[in-house]
């Protein structure tokens, strides 16, 4: 069991009554996790909503011959995946930590009680899924529309915005590796394309 305090901290409770976040609480657990370690596994039973509280965290999901995708990277104060836990289906993505973690792990059946009360949660529940939609149908978007070299620049200015950054450097959050599998290209081919953007300005 973790305090309410903490949980208070995370945009998806922000505003939720003590009483209710103290009921959360009892249904949570704060998991420390070494690189390498999976939260779950793609095809587990969706029982618990995850926050990542710090670290970060890959979502892959595997292909009709074996080989594994990555389709999201998770950052600090995400959460994951909440409509597989709202429906009780089973994961369709694996949880990998790429950078040691700190997450809570909450209980479902508790959230859904939460949901079932109404109330501003709910819709907070709501708001939280159609962010999520929307981020995925941008991702598609990406990788169907655009060029490698715009996929690269949108996902910089994501990041400046992000990052609230306006100066021409921006730090990345993650090694070349993985920022070129999340962007379907080779190492080889996102340091070309750095290179002509850093000559485009």
């Amino acid at each position: 069991m973790i305090a309410a305090k903490l949980l208070e901290q995370i945009p998806l409770f922000s505003e939720t009554s003590l009483e209710d976040l103290e009921l959360v609480a009892r249904h949570t657990d704060e998991l420390v996790c070494g690189k390498g370690s999976y939260l779950f596994r793609e095809g587990d039973k969706a029982e618990s909503l995850y926050v990542l509280l710090s670290g970060l965290v890959q979502m892959t999901a595997r292909g009709p011959e074996g080989q594994q995708t990555v389709i999201e990277i998770l950052y600090p104060g995400d959460t994951f995946i909440l409509a597989a836990v709202i429906t009780g289906k089973r994961f369709l993505m694996t949880a990998e930590v790429v950078k040691s973690a700190r997450v809570l792990r909450i209980s479902g059946t508790k959230l859904i009680e939460l949901i079932r009360h109404g109330g501003d949660f709910g819709l907070r529940m709501l708001a939280t899924l159609s962010t999520q939609y929307r981020s995925m149908v941008r991702q598609v978007k990406n990788q169907r529309l655009r060029t490698t070299s715009q996929r690269v620049a949108a996902f910089l200015l994501d990041l400046a915005y992000d990052q609230g950054r306006g100066e021409h450097r921006i730090p990345l959050p993650h090694h070349k590796k993985l920022l070129a599998a999340l962007l379907r290209m080779s190492q080889e081919g996102l340091s070309r394309t750095f290179t002509a953007l850093r000559q485009e300005g």
